[in-house]
């Protein structure tokens, strides 16, 4: 199944079917979807298409390994002994018929000859354009496939294109179980999140708690292993990486928290400036600012960035345990039901807020059009009010709160004027008020805001 990806799909056919030299560079997380992104579009190719996942192994097996597949897909009767003979080969065979060359996986090409890329950067400089190559490089290590567009790479400003793919909204990742109500699908997307892979696994003939089991609490389930493995992976050379990783999965998400938290686990010091910029370039976690204050490192906070992982570390990393000898049912009965409910859903029920007031955004659904969208964070010292909101708005007029109720009632009239009475008695500087509901609303509701939402407005075919 391939969803979505309307933009991308669109980019990549134009690069695809130009008549001219075409390099590529397409990088994300691990399991996002990036080597489906360009199978999907090789499948309408008309040309030679050669694909090749480079191997965690020596040059010399990526090396051999490239010999065969020229010599099974262009007929190639000799071997090449480096890579930048075979590039220029291609670059030739490409004025006679066109070629779709794909490189998957190729930060580990990179690490083990770290000279290819002077290689790629060479081709680029002196190619015929007339030639018909496409080149596409794909990696999952977010950090060295960015390393190639930075202005110190030998590669800067020589692609035509740069794809980052980043992982499903809430809508999007809905497609993988459009049979479920909107309240099933936010619980799935609370859980699963956006990465494609994840979602595919999703037996929709199942129901969302049974898949949950299934997949995530079951003792060595396939999304336990792949999360365990993600971090293993991306963080092994530097190992207080998950140190901090734990400390935010175990909810310290300020600094000052997450330092703390370290030095008592750890001991001694550790640059924490320095790690916290490290796996935010991993796109392990996020920098949450408020938009009325984004210098504020007091108000500045850090959350893991992926929910799968978040939910693996609010309620499987912390009772592995008892994961391991539990049967699935009581572990969920004892572990995860009740928190899953009273905390770990209205939070992710924010996020989701966020996520729609983009999309529905950019569709023109909101008028006045947003600027920004985030948190907000307001202190009064002599009134000595501290307020924190976890989803507002930005427009020509001002900020709109919206406060997220996570409930199974509607939201009453009472509950509204009890909210604006708060805002306008503290003085925050707020023009409008507006309510998320999972349980919708009361009548007469409408009277009082033109900024009520539903879960069924979220899911809406409007967003599409």
């Amino acid at each position: 199944m391939f969803f979505s990806r309307k933009k991308e799909l669109a980019e990549l056919r134009e690069k695809i079917s130009s008549n001219r030299f075409e390099a590529v560079l397409i990088y994300g997380r691990r399991r996002v979807g990036k080597t489906a992104l360009i199978r999907e579009v090789a499948d309408t190719y008309h040309g030679c298409f050669l694909y090749y996942e480079c191997k965690r192994s020596l040059f010399g097996d990526n090396l051999d390994g490239l010999n065969k597949l020229l010599r099974n897909g262009l007929g190639v009767r000799f071997s090449f002994q480096n890579f930048r003979d075979m590039l220029f080969h291609l670059s030739e065979q490409a004025q006679k018929q066109p070629i779709l060359f794909v490189l998957d996986e190729f930060p580990f090409l990179m690490t083990e000859q770290p000279s290819v890329v002077s290689d790629i950067r060479d081709l680029i400089d002196q190619i015929n354009h007339q030639t018909n190559l496409k080149l596409i490089l794909s990696g999952s290590y977010v950090d060295m496939m960015k390393s190639l567009i930075e202005g110190n790479s030998e590669t800067f400003g020589r692609f035509t294109s740069v794809l980052e793919l980043k992982a499903f909204d809430y809508y999007d990742a809905a497609n993988f179980y459009s049979c479920y109500t909107p309240e099933e699908k936010m619980l799935m997307y609370s859980v699963f999140g956006g990465v494609a892979f994840f979602n595919s696994l999703i037996d929709r003939d199942r129901t969302p708690i049974e898949n949950i089991q299934r997949l995530v609490l079951q003792p060595n389930s396939i999304l336990q292993m792949e999360i365990e493995y993600t971090i293993s992976s991306e963080t092994n050379k530097i190992p207080m990486l998950n140190s901090v990783i734990e400390a935010i999965g175990a909810g310290a998400t300020k600094y000052a928290d997450i330092k703390k938290k370290v030095m008592n686990q750890k001991g001694g010091d550790a640059n924490i400036d320095y790690l916290l910029k490290k796996l935010i370039d991993l796109e392990i976690i996020e920098k949450k600012v408020p938009i009325n204050d984004p210098e504020n490192r007091k108000k500045t906070f850090y959350v893991l960035a992926d929910n799968l992982m978040r939910f693996y570390y609010q309620f499987v990393f912390p009772n592995k345990n008892m994961n391991s000898i539990m049967n699935t049912d009581d572990f969920y009965n004892e572990f995860v039901k009740d928190r899953l409910i009273s905390r770990y859903l209205p939070i992710s029920f924010e996020k989701v807020t966020r996520e729609y007031l983009i999309r529905a955004n950019r569709k023109h659904l909101i008028d006045p059009v947003i600027y920004e969208v985030g948190t907000y964070s307001y202190d009064d010292p002599k009134k000595k009010i501290n307020r924190q909101f976890d989803v507002v708005t930005r427009d020509r007029n001002g900020y709109i709160a919206y406060e997220c109720k996570y409930t199974a009632v509607p939201v009453s009239a009472t509950i509204y004027r009890e909210e604006e009475y708060q805002i306008r008695e503290s003085g925050i500087p707020v023009y409008a008020l507006g309510f998320v509901s999972k349980s919708g609303f009361e009548p007469g509701m409408k009277n009082l805001s033109d900024h009520l939402i539903t879960l069924d407005d979220m899911y809406a075919g409007s967003l599409t």
